[in-house]
């Protein structure tokens, strides 16, 4: 039987690095569950080329990419041909498998091209946000139904007949779901991480360590917190280890 070839899937560096790593065995592939409740597995991603590195024995390159959200490494192994022409401040388009190591997410490229267009990245950037749109409605359904039936067969049968959602989409937004359930004083978390950032920003956006320290929260909640601004839209990162509010 031939296998399927999973679709890529138009994304920020952010969703992947900033999501839950699901390690699967046999066939399954493994896969960053987002915070929308998005399987990545196969990604693609428009970034530019900060950093580029190839070992002395030729055998091992990797380039840095930053989309503005964040950065992840690109890796290869032996094919280091795909990054000859790739140099630092190439902005690329890089078509990738998403996986980890000792805690390091990572991409191993399929396929990697320079934009020349200086409109590819608006258009890309308004087809995430689309997209973002899209699941945000996916998981209003899933949550309304869900409240009037407590059958998850009835519920994985009434979202595929009525709404065209899968059973693989459900059971993702009902697993990111879970990690949502948290108390009313996260809000609260999310308005005073904000007006920190916005205090400790002195032009050049407000160093992570810094708003950490200030917080006094647990870095834990900080990372979901910076996650959900910057998903929301509301803040974005101008370099690593920055965040400023929009």
């Amino acid at each position: 039987m031939e296998k399927k070839r999973i679709t890529s899937v138009k994304t920020k560096i952010s969703a992947i690095t900033k999501g839950k790593y699901v390690a699967q065995e046999g066939f399954d592939p493994s896969y960053v569950l987002s915070n929308l409740g998005q399987r990545l597995s196969r990604v693609r991603v428009c970034a530019t080329v900060v950093d580029k590195f190839l070992s002395d024995t030729g055998k091992f390159a990797a380039v840095t990419l930053d989309d503005g959200t964040d950065t992840i490494r690109t890796k290869v192994f032996n094919a280091v041909s795909m990054f000859e022409d790739i140099s630092v401040g190439n902005i690329v388009d890089v078509i990738a498998r998403v996986k980890e190591y000792n805690g390091e997410i990572y991409l191993v490229p399929e396929i990697i091209t320079k934009v020349d267009d200086p409109n590819f990245q608006l258009l890309r950037e308004l087809e995430i946000k689309n997209r973002e749109k899209i699941m945000k409605k996916k998981h209003e359904i899933v949550m309304s139904y869900k409240s009037q039936t407590a059958d998850m067969s009835e519920l994985s049968r009434l979202l595929k007949e009525r709404e065209n959602i899968g059973e693989d989409e459900l059971e993702s937004i009902l697993q990111i779901q879970t990690t949502e359930e948290t108390p009313k004083e996260d809000v609260n978390n999310k308005d005073s991480v904000l007006s920190l950032i916005e205090k400790l920003d002195a032009g050049q956006g407000c160093d992570y360590s810094e708003l950490l320290e200030a917080s006094k929260l647990p870095e834990e909640t900080i990372d979901s917190v910076v996650n959900e601004l910057l998903s929301e839209g509301l803040c974005f990162e101008p370099k690593p280890g920055k965040i400023k509010k929009l």
